[in-house]
């Protein structure tokens, strides 16, 4: 009996024992890190502001000196010709006479200078007097007539001071701030009154740089006036101002109102959301961009298919925004894209299941 067992197992293929000791070698998905693209986030935020004046002026006097009164304030509507302010008279017209009692002293002893000097150069000519004497006498002359112009001047700027101190709205307008108060004392050009025409109304935010740097030239904003306003009010684009808020990080955009309603005072507080349009805003990390050998150029990897195989698409690249990367043109919206470990992919690879 035992030399008819050992008989079968020697009997037995040896491929049948090779296939229970020696493993099979099986091809195991490559781990990535992917994204699914979506339209921009920051289309569907939102940013307060408020409604300002596309006309403003900042008005002062042509003159300086105490200023008296100020009869108006912020919000009031002017007109052409409304007083906004005015300087002290009486301080006024103590300058204005006592320049011109300096003139005429200046003037007096300019005639005594003259005098003085006629008679040296008599002397001169008959031989009494020295040449030091009369060029004395033409240097102290001379020197009179000088203060003569300069006693002249200051009677001319009193004159003015006396002249334009009363400031006027030079057109109808709303009067945005007052600058200063009453009592204090103003220089020529200094600020006074801050004025905005009452038609022409702009809305003023603050965005984050990268989101200024996406907005097309013209960018479309819808504005509300609180969240239960149904009817929005259309905005574009008009200036996004050159100067960033360093500690904030943000750019000022300004943005012209289309037809807007009557409540849309200036000082009025909105929210202003980009509004959508018809192209998505895609962007992808810089490290999810491949360069493939060839005519092809940059690209990524888009995971396809049920069973997850890489495919290497061509893309558009737009502008780089911190560490993302604006894609114009090669993927859409829902596409899965490898942003981790895409340097190392083939074409037609699996990479595996997606977990979240």
């Amino acid at each position: 009996m035992k030399s008819a067992i050992l008989a079968v197992v020697l009997a037995m293929p040896p491929q049948a024992i090779l296939a229970e000791d020696v493993p099979t070698t099986v091809a195991h998905p490559r781990p990535v890190i992917s994204e699914i693209v979506t339209a921009d986030p920051a289309r569907a935020r939102r940013f307060p502001g408020v409604i300002e004046g596309e006309n403003v002026a900042t008005l002062g006097f042509l003159t300086g000196g105490r200023l008296a009164s100020v009869p108006v304030e912020a919000g009031d509507q002017v007109m052409q010709g409304d007083t906004l302010a005015t300087l002290d008279q009486v301080t006024l017209q103590q300058d204005l006479a006592s320049a011109r009692a300096a003139l005429e002293t200046v003037q007096a002893k300019a005639t005594l200078a003259a005098q003085q000097f006629a008679r040296a150069e008599t002397l001169r000519a008959r031989g009494v007097a020295s040449d030091a004497m009369l060029d004395n006498a033409r240097a102290n002359r001379d020197a009179i007539a000088a203060k003569v112009k300069n006693a002249r001047a200051s009677l001319t700027r009193a004159e003015d001071a006396a002249q334009y101190s009363t400031l006027t709205a030079p057109t109808e307008g709303i009067v945005l701030s007052v600058l200063a108060e009453p009592g204090a004392t103003v220089s020529a050009g200094s600020a006074v009154i801050k004025l905005a025409a009452p038609t022409g109304r702009e809305a003023v935010i603050d965005v984050p740089e990268a989101f200024a740097a996406l907005l097309p030239p013209d960018a479309v904003f819808s504005l509300r006036r609180d969240k239960n306003d149904t009817a929005a009010t259309t905005a574009r684009l008009s200036v996004i101002e050159p100067v960033a808020e360093t500690s904030l990080g943000t750019r000022r955009l300004r943005l012209a109102l289309d037809n807007p309603p009557k409540d849309y005072r200036i000082g009025s507080l909105v929210e202003a959301s980009y509004a959508t349009v018809s192209a998505p805003l895609m962007t992808l990390p810089r490290v999810a961009i491949a360069i493939a050998e060839g005519p092809n150029g940059p690209g990524v990897w888009r995971i396809e298919g049920a069973d997850r195989r890489a495919h290497f698409i061509a893309v558009t690249l737009g502008n780089t925004i911190g560490d993302r990367v604006v894609i114009r043109d090669g993927i859409a919206v829902g596409d899965e894209i490898v942003t981790r470990g895409a340097h190392a992919l083939t074409e037609n690879q699996n990479v595996g299941d997606r977990l979240e």
